[in-house]
């Protein structure tokens, strides 16, 4: 353990020397070993009406008028 822990206080010393280009593509790799390297699943988008249905129905511009707050002067004024 004393010999990791030396080791790696001489690295972050090296380190600290780098420009900060080369301290992130350091980082970077060292980000790269700890990922495995199988391969990622592609991505799957959501098909159009896939969560579809009567209860999914999308809020029209009436159903954000009705929930608008439109304060009257007396609400504006204070007490």
């Amino acid at each position: 353990m004393v010999a990791d822990t030396q080791t790696l206080d001489r690295i972050f010393s090296e380190a600290r020397h780098l420009a900060p280009e080369y301290r992130l593509r350091l980082v970077q790799r060292i980000i790269q070993t700890l990922v495995s390297s199988s391969p990622l699943q592609e991505p799957q988008p959501l098909r159009f009406g896939e969560f579809g249905g009567d209860e999914a129905a999308m809020s029209t511009i009436e159903d954000f008028a009705i929930a608008e707050w439109q304060p009257t002067d007396e609400e504006l004024d204070g007490p």
